[in-house]
């Protein structure tokens, strides 16, 4: 197939689980179709390009960047969104440029297929001639957004944050429908698509890990305890600060040594403050996070908030490291607590866990055992990009006997 595929961003530095995700399908269908990638290039990218092409794929880009997360004209634009009728995130991250040039390449190439990354990129794909099109969904935008709005705290936070969920759900349920189909990353999100927006063309593939990237490397240090994940995602901050202010210090209380290593890009000031709870680093992106998961004794997923399926879970378990993780962390994924991984949801209950993990080494050593066994027997990443490619055909097909039969 003959495929534009338009993304928000190339997928190097691979420093997201949104990015993560594409790249682990990309590599293979890269090999198996004929792929024009379209996306915005911000400064400092282009030295990622080889990379992308390296995946068998032509890249078409344009440049452009949003406005920096916390910072003066990321607030004004948030507080001008009150009058918008589309989310914040569909408006931050929308560019002209980027549809027109889509527009371009569609009107001078005969594709087969346009996959739209997200609602965040529907915007720019929409209205578009295609003859096929797939919505790739890695979350319920609006599942996120409304968990938002339950835990915000403060009458301005909630009240934008029940506005933003509002907005997604009218714009979330308006997008489906103009797709062939609608690709999600979990069965309970296909369900959840199809209860709360009558969509009977959603399709759910597994969580995709790449299993050679990723392996059980020696160097565990004692009693640490690690987190990996986007510090510029709202939920991830949530999380962190949560385990720093609720569980750490029953942690520590164990466990004087312990040590706590945040890993993720662009952490905001309120998360870098953190530093100043004893044990705790904040090391913000790192060009490699393979040495620090293998540093690592137990991984901690403790998120309040989420949608779709955490990558950085079967990341670390297929790096043979024990997890502990709240019902939402694990959300999604066929993993099984108590045999695959350690799960809570208080503070009390939490530390409990991690202090178990980080005390009896023949416990941590068999559920990390049992987890890397799990993830590298069953969610492979061909596997995966296979899943993808069948209901890719599948849509074309479909289009195609429509169109031959008026």
């Amino acid at each position: 197939m003959k495929i534009l595929f338009a993304h928000k961003q190339i997928l190097f530095p691979r420093d997201t689980g949104g990015k993560i995700r594409v790249l682990n399908l990309l590599k293979h269908l890269g090999r198996w179709h004929d792929i024009t990638y379209v996306s915005n290039l911000r400064p400092g990218e282009e030295e990622h390009l080889p990379a992308m092409r390296d995946l068998g794929l032509r890249v078409e880009t344009v440049p452009g960047q949003t406005s920096k997360r916390g910072g003066v004209r990321f607030y004004t634009e948030a507080v001008g969104n009150f009058l918008s009728r589309y989310p914040f995130t569909i408006t931050r991250n929308y560019d002209p440029a980027v549809r027109a040039k889509i527009a371009e390449l569609l009107a001078a190439e005969p594709f087969d297929l346009v996959i739209c990354d997200t609602v965040v990129m529907a915007r720019h794909t929409l209205g578009l001639p295609a003859t096929a099109s797939v919505l790739f969904q890695h979350n319920v935008e609006a599942q996120i957004l409304k968990r938002h709005a339950e835990i915000a705290g403060g009458w301005l936070k909630t009240r934008f944050m029940r506005d933003q969920w509002r907005k997604m759900v009218r714009f979330e349920a308006e997008c489906g429908p103009q797709f062939d189909a609608v690709i999600a990353v979990s069965e309970p999100d296909k369900v959840l698509f199809g209860r709360e927006y009558g969509w009977k063309h959603a399709h759910a593939i597994d969580t995709a890990v790449d299993e050679d990237f990723f392996g059980d490397a020696p160097g565990e240090v004692p009693d640490r305890v690690t987190f990996l994940g986007s510090m510029d995602w709202m939920p991830n901050q949530d999380g962190v600060r949560w385990f720093a202010t609720n569980v750490w210090p029953r942690v520590r209380a164990a466990r004087p040594g312990a040590t706590f290593h945040v890993v993720g890009r662009s952490p905001p000031p309120e998360v870098r403050a953190l530093e100043q709870v004893p044990g705790i680093k904040i090391l913000g992106g790192v060009p490699d996070v393979r040495p620090h998961l293998a540093e690592t004794a137990a991984f901690v997923v403790p998120l309040l908030v989420g949608g779709g399926t955490r990558l950085k879970i079967y990341e670390a378990m297929a790096s043979a490291r024990a997890v502990v993780s709240t019902t939402v962390g694990a959300e999604g994924l066929p993993v099984v607590p108590g045999e695959h991984y350690l799960a809570a949801d208080d503070p009390a209950a939490f530390a409990d866990a991690v202090v178990k993990v980080l005390a009896d080494q023949p416990f941590r050593d068999r559920v990390r055992h049992a987890a890397d066994r799990f993830v590298r027997q069953r969610y492979a990443s061909e596997p995966v990009a296979r899943q993808f490619e069948a209901i890719c055909v599948t849509a074309v097909d479909a289009k195609r006997r429509v169109k031959q039969a008026v």
